[in-house]
């Protein structure tokens, strides 16, 4: 049996970029609680790409040490589009795009993790049944000034480029699904530190304990990008 101080350490420090908050998330670990791990994925592209490996891998150790893993599908948020690493506007996906990108998801995320033992949520599930009441409330509790801070927007900002309204709501309706599925961790690139740091503040905002977040590193491409 593995030694549980070595499962714990490889957990925070293997493929691991950063971790928030670190003493807290060892506490939990320490604990013997079962956790409940985060990550999502938007089909915004017919496949999943090999960088979410990175991030799925870190699932599956979660998986392994007895943690309950919870992968979301974000069909509803796929309609915006994550603003993450983007220099301009990204099209808009409909139902039918994002239904097609889908349908092999769960068969590509179960060469990695154990999908039998995961628990699999489409944001669509609750954001179907929001009225304009509750939109309206998620987003009283920001500001615009602190949603434009994220490094994306300021640099379009710099360059002229139009920021929609949509994606500086998407950072907010991502951090609500920490919220609908008690997320204890979530997982993420070191590009998506703005959003799953959301998640926190969305979290906070409803009376809800914060998650504690991972990073992890981004795999380059070709060019170096």
């Amino acid at each position: 049996m593995a030694d549980p101080k070595t499962v714990l350490s490889g957990l925070l420090t293997r493929a691991v970029e950063e971790v928030i908050v670190r003493e807290h998330l060892e506490e939990m670990l320490a604990s013997g609680r079962k956790l409940r791990v985060k990550f999502g994925i938007d089909p915004t592209a017919p496949d999943i790409h090999l960088g979410h490996t990175v991030p799925l891998r870190k699932l599956r150790q979660f998986q392994d040490a007895g943690h309950q893993a919870v992968l979301i599908i974000g069909d509803f948020t796929a309609t915006i589009g994550d603003p993450s690493g983007r220099a301009a506007l990204r099209p808009s996906l409909n139902k039918d795009q994002i239904k097609e990108n889908m349908k092999n998801y769960l068969a590509e995320a179960g060469k990695v993790i154990d999908i039998k033992k995961t628990e699999i949520r489409h944001n669509s599930e609750w954001y179907k049944n929001k009225g304009n009441d509750f939109l309206m409330d998620l987003a009283s509790k920001f500001t615009i000034a602190r949603l434009l801070e994220r490094d994306d927007f300021q640099k379009r900002l710099k360059d002229e480029r139009d920021i929609s309204l949509l994606e500086i709501l998407y950072p907010i309706l991502q951090g609500y699904d920490s919220f609908e599925v008690k997320a204890d961790v979530e997982l993420g690139g070191t590009d998506q530190k703005f959003n799953l740091l959301m998640g926190r503040k969305v979290q906070k905002r409803f009376g809800q304990a914060e998650q504690d977040i991972l990073t992890v590193p981004l795999i380059e491409g070709l060019d170096g990008v």
